[in-house]
């Protein structure tokens, strides 16, 4: 009989280099959580320990969101689930343990699922609408990912203040 244990990682120290992007939402009070976009790239430890860091500091909580792919939903019920039932165990395996410490920094976190259309390659850009809506859905005007968003100038700021101090090295675990 084989026994697997899990092995722990420590999270990498952020880079001068890191591809860590973080916005404001426009029109959204500045009280509320922080969300994390993760899209199942290397830059998602960064990302992850960024955000848990930032909302350590500011006293929030982290909001997790998994983008996704999908072609839409299936009027067949069962189909239905069985999708989301997959996009459930693929948001698992994106929030390994590696990122679940940096993310608990701050506390407890939630987690929720972006899904993006087909059309959309989320290691590349993320639709500036859906992250709108999710960011308004969790409440959460501070929005932190490692992609660009497309269109650039919609719906979102530049945060200035979150991105001041990204180059400095996230507690250790």
């Amino acid at each position: 009989m084989t026994t697997l244990s899990p092995h722990r990682r420590s999270t990498p120290a952020l880079s001068r280099t890191s591809q860590v992007r973080a916005y404001t939402v426009t029109g959204q009070p500045p009280a509320g959580g922080v969300l994390a976009v993760l899209t199942g790239a290397r830059a998602d430890a960064y990302v992850a320990a960024y955000a848990g860091r930032l909302a350590a500091r500011v006293g929030r909580k982290v909001t997790a969101a998994v983008a996704f792919r999908t072609t839409g939903f299936s009027i067949n019920a069962v189909l239905h689930l069985a999708g989301r039932r997959r996009l459930a165990h693929q948001a698992d395996a994106v929030l390994a343990p590696t990122h679940t410490d940096a993310l608990t920094a701050a506390g407890h976190y939630r987690s929720t699922i972006a899904v993006l259309s087909a059309r959309t390659t989320p290691c590349h850009r993320l639709p500036a609408r859906t992250l709108k809506w999710l960011a308004t859905r969790t409440d959460t005007p501070t929005v932190i990912t490692s992609v660009p968003r497309h269109p650039p100038g919609q719906h979102f700021t530049p945060d200035t203040a979150a991105t001041t101090d990204r180059t400095a090295d996230p507690p250790a675990p």
